[in-house]
């Protein structure tokens, strides 16, 4: 990815030093300083990729998650407080964690290979890499107490949101984007996420960012969010992507319901007008999906593998093949016998077939407890940021579950880990509301005292 000006070069080795300093700030200081530091770079995971040729530089994530967890655990010592806030994703979560490393072993036994005794065995690694994002909710919800601090975490991710954006315009510009074409189609938008994860990563958080568009009154906010907000749903709308189309109209159902009945207006005149209403690159691509010869081929080779994996389900119903088993199976299609993939192209056979119906259970629960809690949120405040970030939480999962229909993007650190931080913010609003309350009830009489 290219910063442009000819900034990429020059900066690699400014940011080895400065993610070095923040690993050593995180754990000598204040975790907020870990924290601030990645939360611009986790869907940009190729940028801090550039600095793996230094020492160390391939385990920056790693070192600073590291580090958060320890300054994490001695914050908590010096305050005599318990480590963990009791949260409703707490047994989930780890349920996840216990689950997928249980999958690592049995994937390795499923498939005839050596026990995943070392770190660096590509199952153990994957796992690894996964549960970063579980963790960075249970950083998050257990240690970012300030408002203020909260939204300069939405402030970083809108700066990694409107890069993202200007990563594909760049792309996109030099493209004939007037009618639909193989061409037409951005192929390799950047190096951590494709076309489609793209798409999908940016409907579920343009829509959190409308809730707080929604729901905000300032006219400067406002003009500040429109900027991320329309840029993202042009990058959305010529992407080509049908995941990131189905991901977007099922979020902005959740806000026209719990919002603004006048948007449920405008999505059903965009259903019954959307060949007039939408551009005609937009159109091609969404009618191509079916026409008087049936399905188009990626339709078509997506049926199979989900055929495919459904076989894989019915054998091994609660371990499955064992996690990243994907890599393993060469998945095929009846009538595509000259290719193989590595995905499912559906988040909930994928994870059925990786971690049983077990493992798809643990996601769904996750995913409906955020929805609660977002539910819990928006219902319980009348402060806009607070408000907006509720609705949010609850679009963003939906627009999530809605995007992985037809792609396997969830276990995609930076697809969904926004998503757990959005779900650590509510929560832990959540909790300050109550400490709120607590501190204001009144003291009660000592039963033992007599008026006099």
């Amino acid at each position: 990815m290219e910063l442009g000006w000819g900034l990429s070069k020059l900066l690699v080795l400014p940011l080895y030093i400065s993610a070095i300093i923040a690993i050593l700030l995180t754990l000598f200081y204040r975790i907020e300083i870990g924290i601030f530091f990645l939360m611009p770079f986790l869907p940009h995971q190729n940028m801090l990729d550039v600095v793996n040729k230094f020492p160390l530089g391939k385990d920056i994530n790693d070192l600073l998650i590291l580090a958060m967890l320890i300054r994490w655990v001695i914050d908590k010592r010096k305050a005599d407080e318990n480590i963990l806030f009791k949260t409703s994703l707490n047994i989930p979560i780890f349920l996840f964690i216990i689950w997928t490393y249980i999958e690592v072993w049995w994937g390795a036994s499923y498939f005839g290979d050596p026990a995943p005794l070392s770190i660096a065995d590509t199952r153990f690694v994957y796992w690894k890499n996964l549960i970063r994002i579980p963790l960075l909710y249970l950083i998050i919800v257990n240690n970012i107490k300030d408002p203020r601090h909260m939204k300069i975490i939405i402030l970083l991710m809108i700066m990694a949101i409107l890069l993202l954006d200007r990563n594909f315009y760049n792309i996109a510009r030099f493209r004939d984007m007037s009618s639909y074409s193989d061409d037409a189609k951005i192929g390799g938008v950047m190096a951590a996420l494709g076309p489609n994860e793209l798409a999908v990563c940016l409907s579920m958080y343009a829509i959190v960012l409308v809730s707080l568009f929604s729901h905000t009154r300032d006219l400067w906010i406002k003009l500040f969010l429109f900027v991320p907000i329309g840029a993202s749903y042009y990058c959305i709308a010529f992407l080509f992507s049908r995941s990131g189309y189905l991901a977007t109209f099922a979020s902005w159902i959740v806000v026209g319901i719990l919002k603004d009945k006048k948007i449920l207006v405008a999505l059903v005149a965009l259903v019954l007008f959307w060949q007039v209403l939408l551009p005609n690159a937009v159109r091609e691509r969404i009618e191509m999906t079916k026409t008087e010869d049936g399905y188009d081929g990626t339709s078509l080779q997506r049926f199979a593998m989900w055929e495919f994996g459904l076989e894989i389900i019915l054998s091994s119903p609660i371990f499955g093949a064992g996690i990243n088993a994907g890599e393993f199976l060469g998945i095929t299609a009846d009538g595509f016998e000259n290719r193989t993939w590595s995905s499912f192209h559906n988040a909930y056979v994928q994870q059925a077939v990786e971690t049983g119906l077990v493992g798809l259970g643990i996601y769904l629960w996750i995913f409906v407890l955020m929805i609660i809690i977002g539910w819990r949120l928006y219902r319980s405040v009348d402060d806009w940021f607070q408000k907006g970030l509720g609705l949010g939480l609850i679009s963003c999962v939906l627009a999530c579950m809605a995007g992985n229909v037809a792609g396997g993007y969830w276990n995609y650190i930076g697809v969904v880990v926004y998503m757990y931080v959005l779900a650590g913010l509510v929560t832990r609003s959540l909790i300050n509301i109550e400490q709120e309350n607590d501190a204001a009830l009144p003291a009660q009489d000592d039963p033992d005292e007599t008026d006099h």
